[in-house]
């Protein structure tokens, strides 16, 4: 992909948006620096902000050694979750993963 700007080459870059935490790639010119998305990065970083508009922040507290996590009501009903009812929880590449049992 040459640049839109002086038509040196451009190169795919990593790039970090801090405030957020998410990871992107983008194009950048060796020469100028302007930096470009192409449509499938563009499409990728959109996806991450969709997932990240759609998480809850959510609180632990303490009960004995362990802690216990509290689920929003809206997530609770939306998964016909209730007290003794068992789950799954597993590491995932960003973090943890809760699977309700049916």
């Amino acid at each position: 992909m040459k640049c839109p700007n002086c038509q040196n080459k451009m190169q795919k870059v990593t790039d970090f948006i801090e405030e957020d935490g998410i990871e992107f790639q983008a194009m950048r010119c060796n020469k100028c620096e302007e930096e470009i998305m192409t449509m499938p990065q563009l499409r990728s970083l959109s996806k991450k902000y969709r997932k990240l508009r759609k998480a809850k922040e959510i609180s632990f507290a303490k009960w004995g050694n362990s802690l216990a996590l509290r689920i929003p009501k809206d997530i609770v009903d939306e998964y016909d979750l209730s007290a003794g009812k068992h789950a799954i929880l597993t590491k995932d590449k960003e973090g943890i993963k809760i699977i309700p049992s049916p």
